[in-house]
């Protein structure tokens, strides 16, 4: 593949992280208002299971899809590595970004999940 398609699939890779995430950011606001609300306060463990259960589940399949997404980016990372181009060196350059913001994506998610939890129960 030539550089700027390489550079096409990047810009396309990162959008689609972004828009991997809108179904858990909706959610977790949807959860938060109802915890900041009180509605959980005299309900069943039944319903608080059902709705950890929700973030969960979204969650999971989000972060799942989003660390697919880095995952074929690090491929693009790898065939720019002999780009000319400015773009392409700084992309190609951004492969330990990507590690990280895996590692940081998991234990951000345990601990968004570990807070909710709290929070509901």
């Amino acid at each position: 593949m030539d550089e700027v398609t390489l550079v096409n699939i990047w810009n396309a890779k990162r959008k689609s992280i972004a828009q991997s995430q809108l179904v858990s950011v909706i959610m977790i606001a949807t959860v938060v208002a109802l915890v900041a609300t009180g509605q959980f306060a005299n309900t069943t463990d039944e319903i608080r299971l059902l709705a950890l259960t929700a973030v969960a589940t979204t969650g999971i399949l989000s972060l799942i899809s989003q660390l697919a997404i880095i995952r074929e980016a690090s491929m693009v990372v790898k065939d720019l590595a002999k780009a000319k181009s400015n773009t392409g060196k700084i992309i190609a350059a951004s492969g330990g970004f990507l590690q990280l913001t895996q590692v940081v994506m998991v234990v951000f998610a345990l601990a968004l999940f570990a807070a909710i939890a709290v929070a509901i129960y």
